[in-house]
């Protein structure tokens, strides 16, 4: 078949990401392009877009779609995560986007999203079985695979912008701060989690769980790039470590992106009080997210459709 060139769009909680992919329907994809603007649409107070993130998020578009014109994707797809889907003033950024940019955005549902990142996590570590996390800035997406397929589990607001939000009010967090979101998390996820189960991995997927396995790793082994596994007592160690550094000095941390600097506290407890609750032992990260899912349903299952 002729292969496609697809422009994707995904409009997440921290950042938009723009991917330029050719899509052989049925076959497979290649990245061309795979680049992102920092905006927080989730940043907001009680689940609204800011202003501000949302003229940056319409500007990075604007400008990501103009730069192919010299060679325009036969198709742009566009997709919102749960910044957007639970935002009261979503149809202001939709609209804008709609006739600023002319581009129609898909938001996905809480099942779309899960199966999406089920999909991109079976495809990446070749799983037939696991339970799948997959922790944003505004939501946490459970999903899980079995014998093969992917099953939506829930959703629950524990993304890395809303826990630091509403749980840290110091830098670095208090000893009481640190212990009130263990608690939210134990309390949130604990009936929508399932319990280990033998040769079953619980399986991370986010900016996050990346950052984990990587800041672990140059610890373990200096340049160490292909580590995918964490035990629980190294996401518990490095947790803690970066839990008593301040934002500044979380922005210095070797390994670390500056930009994660002041979510990467929140967001590395949910995925170690998670571990710990579902007694897994450990966590395997998985490299893809919601957008290879989007691009696995394009090229497979659209074939089939």
């Amino acid at each position: 078949m002729t292969p496609e060139l697809t422009a994707l769009v995904d409009l997440g909680s921290n950042s938009v990401r723009f991917m330029l992919v050719r899509i052989i329907p049925g076959a497979g994809y290649r990245v061309l392009l795979d680049t992102r603007a920092q905006t927080r649409l989730g940043s907001g107070p009680d689940g609204a877009l800011p202003a501000d993130a949302i003229r940056g998020t319409v500007d990075a578009v604007t400008g990501f779609l103009g730069l192919r014109r010299r060679e325009p994707p036969s198709r742009i797809l566009a997709i919102a995560t749960s910044a957007v889907r639970d935002a009261p003033n979503a149809e202001e950024l939709l609209h804008l986007l709609r006739t600023g940019a002319g581009l129609e955005v898909t938001v996905l549902s809480i099942e779309e999203e899960a199966r999406l990142g089920a999909l991109a996590a079976r495809a990446s570590l070749q799983l037939r079985d696991a339970v799948v996390v997959d922790l944003g800035g505004c939501s946490l997406q459970l999903s899980a695979i079995r014998e093969g397929e992917p099953v939506a589990l829930g959703s629950v607001p524990l993304g890395t912008l809303r826990t630091t939000q509403r749980y840290f009010a110091h830098d670095p967090p208090t000893a009481e701060e640190l212990d009130a979101l263990r608690h939210a998390v134990r309390v949130t996820a604990a009936d929508l989690l399932p319990s280990a189960r033998p040769d079953e991995p619980l399986v991370g997927i986010g900016g996050t769980a990346r950052a984990l396995v990587r800041l672990v790793g140059r610890e373990v082994r200096r340049g160490a790039t292909q580590r995918r596994r964490l035990t629980l007592a190294e996401v518990e160690t490095m947790s803690g470590r970066l839990a008593t550094l301040t934002l500044e000095e979380r922005r210095q941390f070797p390994g670390l992106k500056p930009s994660r600097a002041d979510v990467v506290v929140a967001g590395s407890l949910v995925l170690e009080e998670l571990v710990r609750l579902g007694g897994y032992g450990g966590l395997l990260v998985a490299e893809h997210g919601v957008r290879h899912g989007m691009l696995l349903r394009e090229t497979f299952e659209r074939v089939r459709a």
